[in-house]
Parts: C-alpha cells; structure tokens; sequence
C-alpha cells in the first residue's frame, strides 16, 4: 500500500473509496515505472472516483430523505453528472506513454488522504474557513438549532466548485489534451457546476430539519478540518 500519507494538515473534504478504488490508486502507486501500459488502470481510476464521490455526496444523504421532488431533483442531478463525468472522461481518455499516464496517478495519490481515526479518504483539500463553515452548520443542525438556509446552500456551492475544479480541470491538466479535447474538457466542467448549481438553489431553501439532519450526518464526517 502506499507508504508515508501522513494524516493530513490541511482540511479536507474525502469520501471512504470502496476496496475496488483504493486498489486501483494502490497499484497504480506501485505499478508506476512498470514497462506494461499504465492507461487502462488510470482510466478505471479516473471512473471509479466519478461514481463513487456523486454515491458519497449526493445519493448517500438523499436516500435517507422522505420521497419528495427535493429527492427527484437530487437523484436526477446525480443521473446527470454521473453520465456527462462518464461521457467526458470516454473521449478525454486515451491510449497515452507511461509517462503521460504517471501524472494522472500522481493526481490520484495525491487525492488520496488519511483522517484522524486513520482511514484512507479520497478527495481534496479544501480553503480552511469553507471546512470550519460547513462543520458549525453541522453542529448546529445535529442540536437541533435553526441555520440560514441560504448561507448554507452558498457553502455547498463553493464545496461543489472546488470539487469539479480538483477531479475535472485539475485531473484534466494531466492527459496532455490537444486544444479541441481542451475546450470540451472546460465546457463540460462549466456545465457540471451550473447544474449543481441549479439543483441547490431549488433543494435547499425547502430542506426540513429532518432533511437537514440526514444531510449532516451524510457528510460531516468528510470534511476534516
């Protein structure tokens, strides 16, 4: 496994990979000065992580909401970035030189972090005040206590923007693309973030306290300040 995460100084936002993704980022690590063709795993890397972070922080918490249209609108949103992510990723991935492909798994190494109680998270550091936001608002949700809807749904957008920053335009800058895969690369970053953002503004103003706490409780435990 990889050796030396230390448990991270910078606050964090990270899901818990399944088996199947950290052995993916695991042997990519270990595999890197392989002679044998490293893109086949770093494209199975690269789609394990966008199924697995939208099951994290959307289908997660919204599968624990009562049937609602809040809950249509967050499950479609996760049809939508899953499949235009999966859409994107085919025609960015290509057959590259090792030495090409060593950046990506860099990246995901990179992406790969250890919390406190010393499990292995994948996901990205995040802007120290967004994390000391998110977690009052949690612990003020989990006591029961009213919060400014608004503030909190602003919160989750720029959570939501740094995301697509990191595992989009930052992994990205690593595939060595010509300039038209580049600008398909930007429009569908763009497209994704303005989705969500369409999705937030419409679930959050009418999120119950009940809703509230399932969402809490989904995801305070990602973010690690």
């Amino acid at each position: 496994s990889i050796k030396n995460i230390e448990v991270y100084t910078m606050p964090f936002f990270g899901f818990i990979p399944s088996d199947s993704l950290l052995d993916s980022i695991e042997t990519g690590h270990n595999s890197k000065n392989s002679s044998e063709p490293l893109y086949p795993l770093r494209d199975k890397t690269a789609l394990l992580i966008n199924d697995e972070i939208i099951d994290a922080t959307i289908l997660g918490p919204v599968r624990l909401f009562p049937a609602s249209d809040k809950r249509d609108t967050a499950e479609k949103l996760a049809g939508y970035v899953k499949s235009t992510v999966a859409v994107l990723l085919k025609q960015l991935l290509s057959k590259a030189d090792n030495n090409v492909v060593k950046q990506s798994i860099e990246f995901s190494e990179r992406s790969l972090f250890t919390d406190a109680s010393g499990a292995k998270r994948v996901g990205e550091p995040l802007d120290s005040s967004l994390v000391a936001n998110l977690k009052a608002s949690y612990a003020e949700i989990k006591a029961g206590n009213d919060i400014n809807k608004s503030a909190f749904a602003a919160l989750y957008k720029q959570f939501a923007e740094a995301t697509v920053r990191h595992f989009m335009n930052d992994f990205n800058k690593t595939l060595d693309l010509g300039m038209i895969k580049r600008k398909a690369a930007d429009i569908g970053s763009s497209a994704v973030i303005k989705a969500v953002h369409i999705a937030i503004d419409k679930i959050f103003p009418n999120l119950t306290k009940e809703e509230l706490g399932a969402l809490a409780e989904a995801h305070d435990p990602m973010f690690n300040p």
